[in-house]
């Protein structure tokens, strides 16, 4: 299985998903650092994806319906949020599961809640 890792590595709330990849090691799953939702569309019509979710105070399993549209005004306001519903209303892309993790908190605790989640996925 593969999880799709997104976030910024250079802006501190928006990186906590790709460095909490880098520490786990689950087997049977690799962990894809992604810069656009391409990678997604490439990797087959279902997917997981690790990513922080503005709002959350703890590790939680969400769906796109669960992910507010931001509204835009010009394309840089497009978020991964915003992408995903794009997708799934055009049927470009199946059923996602989002882990997705807090912003702040602390990085180990975080990850043993991914941890616990990656493998409950995987049962």
């Amino acid at each position: 299985m593969k999880i799709y890792c997104f976030g910024n590595e250079f802006v501190k709330k928006d990186s906590l998903a790709r460095k909490i990849a880098d520490e786990l090691n689950v087997k049977g799953v690799e962990f894809v650092k992604c810069d656009s939702v391409d990678e997604l569309l490439r990797g087959g019509s279902d997917a997981v994806i690790l990513d922080v979710v503005e709002g959350l105070n703890k590790v939680k399993i969400l769906g796109i319906d669960d992910l507010s549209e931001s509204k835009t005004s010009t394309s840089h306001d497009i978020d991964l949020g915003y992408e995903l519903n794009l997708l799934s209303a055009t049927k470009d892309i199946g059923d996602i599961v989002i882990i997705g993790i807090p912003m702040e908190g602390k990085k180990e605790d975080i990850r043993k809640q991914v941890e616990k989640l990656v493998k409950a996925i995987l049962r």
